[in-house]
């Protein structure tokens, strides 16, 4: 009799171990007296899972104690900006851990625009640039200058990578600027010059002339006129004068004799032939 409960009591113990180490809870996924990979903070008994925080709430990544005693609680942790533990953060490829701990996770959260994932598929890696035969680096400049490379764009940047020998800066972008600071391809102050490739050259017919000159082709001379006005031209002087003494014009007094002159020894040569 001794004997057969020995027997008994080593079934029932046995039993009870094959039965413990089933899958009960959960749908077999949580065993006997081990703590649920479902619900964070329970275990799994005999009558199902029942509470218990101290224990089994920090089995799951993710998931922190708040609270004491009747009033502790098993919550998912949080980041600093309020994303759930285990949750990708606004700034990618960030993943939460927990307060103010993240980590990469470019495959899980993806990469911010201008950027793409790297081999590894944990690290974000800029997008590169060309500039004629040069790769440019994300955030460099060209080592031709003005350029700089950003999120896969070539963006002018003279601030930070300079202007190339000959030009000048002008905000963030370069070009020729002559002597006087006249920007290429732009008339100068002084009629009728224009910058031209870092030199003033004369262009009347775009800059004009000042006051007094005429254009002649690019240049600007001195008025063919010299000066006289119209009524000098044709009568001599004043409008009112009739050709007396003191009123002679310079075509009666000088221009006429010369040519009656030369007309009457024109006529003469052609008398003798």
């Amino acid at each position: 009799m001794r004997h057969f409960a020995l027997i008994l009591a080593a079934v029932i113990i046995a039993s009870g171990i094959v039965f413990a180490g089933t899958d009960p809870c959960e749908g077999g996924a949580t065993p006997y007296f081990a703590c649920s990979v479902k619900s964070p903070g329970y275990r799994c008994g005999p009558s199902g899972l029942t509470l218990d925080v101290a224990s089994c709430c920090t089995k799951i990544p993710g998931y922190i104690i708040t609270g004491t005693g009747d009033d502790a609680a098993c919550v998912q942790a949080k980041c600093d900006d309020g994303t759930a533990s285990g949750s990708c953060a606004t700034t990618k490829p960030k993943v939460c851990i927990g307060g103010s701990t993240y980590a990469d996770n470019a495959t899980k959260c993806g990469c911010p625009t201008g950027k793409k994932m790297g081999a590894s598929g944990i690290f974000c890696e800029g997008i590169p640039c060309t500039d004629g035969a040069f790769t440019v680096d994300d955030g460099t400049c060209s080592p031709k200058k003005v350029k700089k490379c950003i999120a896969g764009v070539l963006t002018d940047k003279a601030s930070e990578c300079g202007c190339p020998s000959g030009q000048t800066r002008n905000g963030e972008t370069c070009g020729i600027v002559c002597s006087d600071g006249t920007k290429d391809g732009d008339c100068a102050s002084t009629k009728p010059k224009q910058c031209v490739n870092g030199y003033l050259l004369d262009n009347a017919v775009k800059c004009g002339c000042p006051d007094g000159k005429n254009a002649n082709g690019k240049y600007c001379t001195d008025s063919i006129l010299g000066g006289l006005g119209t009524n000098d031209i044709v009568t001599g002087g004043d409008s009112n004068s009739t050709g007396g003494a003191g009123g002679s014009s310079p075509i009666s007094c000088c221009c006429l004799p010369t040519a009656l002159i030369g007309i009457i020894g024109g006529f003469a040569v052609f008398r003798k032939k």
